[in-house]
């Protein structure tokens, strides 16, 4: 493990690792928290929604994402030195901070309770996105580090498919870099199945040797 790990050559781990930051940090600028809500006024009745990615809604998602980039750079140096040994675990930590923080934000969504739909209805024209006076009298309005969850009638604030996407590419991330650190076990061929490879390269060479 230590040749592996002092080695000088890019493998597909470093290309992988490589490949997920750069997938995460794409998916850091998609909707990772989102508010919908119902809408009924003179124009009849529609759903209206709020989204923001890593870096509006979260300084945790926001870290997350730095952190997992950092890693795979931290990582790659195995390609261009040989002082990986240091580095790598080093790497290995960074990932798992940014999965424990991207959990950790998520998880500590609080609940919202309440009847919220007529609310909706009435106010729907003096808390659009458009004609409020301050953000946060908005409906749609985000709280960034004041994330919520709630499921009501007319009303839905949760998580998107981006954070799901990104804590996916942080596990991914980590277990590539995990596998670097586990023990490889040789492959062994039974002896009938070696003597069978050793004559038959032995029958080639003698083919070889044969042609004029």
């Amino acid at each position: 493990m230590s040749s592996d790990l002092g080695a000088s050559r890019w493998g597909f781990r470093e290309w992988g690792v490589l490949g997920f930051a750069v997938l995460l940090l794409a998916v850091s600028f998609w909707e990772w928290f989102g508010i919908t809500w119902g809408v009924s006024d003179q124009h009849g009745e529609r759903t209206e929604q709020s989204t923001a990615n890593a870096w509006q809604a979260s300084t945790a998602w926001s870290l997350a994402v730095l952190l997992g980039v950092a890693a795979a750079l931290l990582w790659s140096l195995r390609g261009v030195a040989t002082t990986s040994r240091r580095s790598r675990p080093a790497a290995l930590a960074l990932v798992v901070f940014g999965i424990v923080l991207t959990a950790w934000q998520w998880g500590i969504l609080y609940s919202i309770g309440g009847t919220f739909s007529n609310e909706v209805e009435v106010t729907s024209e003096l808390l659009s996105l458009d004609d409020a006076v301050k953000p946060e009298e908005q409906i749609g309005y985000i709280p960034r580090d004041n994330l919520f969850s709630s499921h009501l009638p007319g009303y839905n604030a949760d998580v998107r498919p981006g954070l799901y996407i990104a804590l996916f590419l942080l596990v991914l991330e980590l277990a590539l870099m995990v596998s670097a650190f586990l023990p490889r076990v040789p492959l062994r061929r039974n002896s009938a199945g070696q003597d069978a490879i050793d004559l038959a390269n032995q029958n080639d060479l003698s083919a070889k040797k044969d042609f004029p």
